[in-house]
């Protein structure tokens, strides 16, 4: 994978904005990226993603808008919209983490936070147990 750069695109409110004529983000869409951010080929983002320090995406990774990925991230999965925000899992070192709207915390922390099934979480929570199939089937831990 190859290094990505920004290096002369408008900024909007922090929001670093996409010219025309790229192949992998659509113009228009907002993007930050943190450093040493790497993205492989035929990678799709949505608008208002957010990638921390040291992301990798593979190739072929389709991202919905709004995902948030923290710093050092690796093999996210789009879980969908639910309850207001996007939510995904990737993991870091071995570690399963949930990144939803400014929340970026393992899947163990997710599933206290969002795990008291208030009815206004119901769909998320539905979401964590994809998230928790998910973890389970990559081989990685929830602690």
């Amino acid at each position: 994978m190859s290094e990505i750069s920004t290096a002369g695109w408008e900024v909007r409110d922090g929001w670093s904005i996409a010219p025309g004529g790229l192949d992998w983000i659509k113009e228009g869409s907002r993007l930050v990226c943190g450093n040493g951010v790497e993205l492989g080929n035929g990678v799709k983002l949505g608008n208002g993603v957010k990638l921390g320090d040291r992301v990798q995406l593979g190739d072929w990774v389709v991202l919905g808008n709004g995902v948030v990925l923290g710093p050092h991230s690796q093999d996210p999965v789009d879980l969908g919209w639910a309850d207001g925000y996007r939510k995904c899992v990737a993991q870091v070192d071995g570690v399963a983490w949930v990144g939803a709207g400014c929340r970026w915390f393992t899947l163990a922390d997710a599933l206290k936070h969002w795990g008291n099934h208030r009815e206004d979480r119901s769909m998320t929570m539905c979401l964590m147990q994809a998230a928790i199939a998910i973890a389970n089937l990559k081989g990685w831990s929830q602690q």
